[in-house]
């Protein structure tokens, strides 16, 4: 018996914890009625940015940093590999979810705005960082994101160091 309780707590604690990724967001507008998800708790100031980055990376300009960098993965750089999938520059934001990650651990503890595991389709947002990242400077807050699609295409980190990542990102999509 103690141990069908134990075993029910588990579930209860893994439920809890999985549920807030597995709820579903509208989708952001678009020209083309697709766009990244972003989860509504946050708020509009994160989405206006996270649309904006999406069509950043859609210059040409700015999409040349897929050529820049590689795939952890594969060796090959993002490009070959995004055109590999299908898909284009202007494509990345539209498979992407960002979701709030305040009550992560990875946003209690440390100085982050955003981080993605290598290779997923999830961004964690650390919201209040963020927010208050949007309103110093939407920009740069724009090139976060911009760093966050890179590592959902595979590249890693350390190296390059995430100053390197951003800074790349900075002086081929503008300051």
């Amino acid at each position: 018996m103690r141990e069908a309780v134990r075993s029910a707590s588990r579930s209860a604690l893994l439920a809890a914890l999985v549920a807030p990724l597995l709820v579903v967001s509208p989708r952001a507008s678009s020209a083309d009625g697709r766009g990244p998800l972003v989860e509504p708790r946050l708020g509009p100031l994160v989405h206006r940015t996270v649309e904006r980055a999406a069509s950043r990376l859609a210059v040409p300009g700015c999409a040349m940093l897929l050529d820049d960098f590689a795939d952890v993965r594969s060796g090959e750089p993002l490009s070959r590999a995004l055109a590999a999938s299908g898909r284009g520059p202007s494509d990345v934001f539209a498979s992407l979810r960002f979701v709030d990650a305040d009550h992560m651990v990875q946003c209690r503890r440390r100085a982050t705005w955003a981080w993605v595991p290598v290779g997923a389709d999830v961004v964690f947002v650390c919201r209040n960082r963020f927010t208050d990242l949007v309103r110093k400077d939407e920009r740069l807050a724009g090139n976060v994101l911009v760093h966050e699609a890179l590592h959902t295409l595979g590249l890693g980190e350390n190296p390059p160091s995430s100053e390197e990542i951003t800074a790349a990102v900075v002086r081929r999509c503008g300051r």
